[in-house]
């Protein structure tokens, strides 16, 4: 091999080199990039989480809220109804008091329901 073609050999070697460089550069740049991506849309994500289960608990208390007021109108609606009985009338039926004391009960139980009419 001639010395030139030696030094042109080398010279292309050289350019290869920085090519690559150049390259692993862009590479570790593009990287760098998408993670920062990808975690703002996790962020994101995490707090589109975090909202749902604030509406979840918000929901919940509510929830709590509405079996406390049922628990309430239904002692009252049942006293009124052995009032009415005891004047001779015969009312219709007292709807069912709620099943359990707790609300997650309630809640079981009301879900057990709405699946048997197909509404969940």
């Amino acid at each position: 091999m001639s010395g030139q073609s030696a030094e042109r050999l080398m010279e292309i070697i050289l350019q290869m080199k920085i090519n690559l460089v150049h390259i692993n550069e862009t590479l570790s740049q593009q990287n760098f990039e998408i993670r920062q991506q990808v975690a703002a849309v996790f962020e994101d994500e995490s707090k589109s989480l975090e909202r749902c289960l604030l509406g979840i608990d918000e929901k919940l208390r509510d929830c709590a809220g509405f079996v406390d007021d049922y628990n309430s109108l239904h002692v009252t609606l049942s006293g009124m109804r052995e009032r009415l009985i005891q004047l001779g009338a015969e009312p219709s039926a007292l709807p069912a008091p709620l099943p359990g004391e707790q609300i997650e009960d309630v809640i079981a139980w009301r879900m057990r329901e709405l699946r048997n009419l197909g509404k969940l």
